[in-house]
């Protein structure tokens, strides 16, 4: 049986916090992205991703992680930030060689009311088969244990979509 997956946003003093309840994949990955862009795009503060509830990470979820780091996460005063304790960060980010690549928050910042449910988007074939190959793109050039693996998938969803 597989395990339900469930993002979840709220309001927080300094900015927002997404809580990844379960599995953070390819069906969650774009919705996830695309919030944590348009908040830190057009609203001043920080966003802080909670891992602590979360089961498991795809490399579509991974590679948009390291996306959203890469935007927002190098910045002097970093915007993006994670929560996940060292045995989580072994279980979801260690496999990959990204567990030292994020800024992590000790505590889950305090929620303003409740969160609210962050359902996922359904894109059209083409867009979603763009942020995949963007997102496994993050992590080829990363480089890694998978490296090798993950070339593979760029290169399929490369061709597969015609593009360079």
């Amino acid at each position: 049986m597989s395990t339900l997956s469930m993002m979840k946003v709220g309001h927080t003093r300094a900015g927002y916090c997404i809580r990844v309840e379960g599995r953070g994949t390819i069906r969650e990955s774009p919705t996830v992205h695309a919030f944590v862009r348009h908040v830190l795009d057009n609203e001043p503060g920080t966003l802080v991703i909670d891992l602590t509830p979360c089961e498991y990470l795809d490399s579509t979820f991974l590679g948009a992680l390291v996306d959203m780091h890469r935007r927002y996460g190098l910045q002097p005063s970093p915007r993006l930030w994670l929560v996940a304790s060292p045995e989580v960060r072994k279980r979801l980010l260690a496999p990959n060689g990204l567990d030292m690549l994020f800024h992590y928050s000790q505590n889950d910042p305090e929620v303003i009311g409740e969160d609210l449910e962050l359902p996922p988007v359904v894109l059209p074939r083409e867009e979603l088969g763009r942020h995949v190959l963007d997102c496994h793109r993050r992590l080829v050039e990363l480089g890694g244990p998978n490296q090798a693996a993950l070339q593979g998938v760029v290169d399929r969803l490369a061709h597969e979509l015609a593009v360079p």
